[in-house]
């Protein structure tokens, strides 16, 4: 999360937003009837939050996991409190 903090402070803003609405849809009563809680979220998002420059599928794959893993740890462990109330 520390990592966020370095993002200049509109893309804090947009990322904190989009993780903001990622973590409530991992409320168990929405992930019960979506069935999508934050590793489902993390597979589907992730490709889209960071792409890998690289066109080699190899390089591809073994980025994923890494890349699953930090949308996920976002969305878990990521403040967006500042965020809350905007629409």
């Amino acid at each position: 999360c520390a990592l966020i903090q370095k993002l200049p402070e509109l893309h804090q803003v947009v990322l904190s937003y989009l993780i903001r609405f990622l973590q409530l849809f991992t409320a168990q009563d929405v992930v019960n009837v979506t069935k999508m809680d934050a590793s489902n979220l993390s597979m589907v998002f992730a490709p889209n939050f960071l792409r890998c420059p690289s066109t080699d599928p190899v390089v591809i794959m073994e980025n994923t996991r890494k890349e699953m893993a930090f949308v996920k740890t976002l969305i878990h462990h990521l403040d967006t409190s500042s965020v809350e109330g905007i629409s």
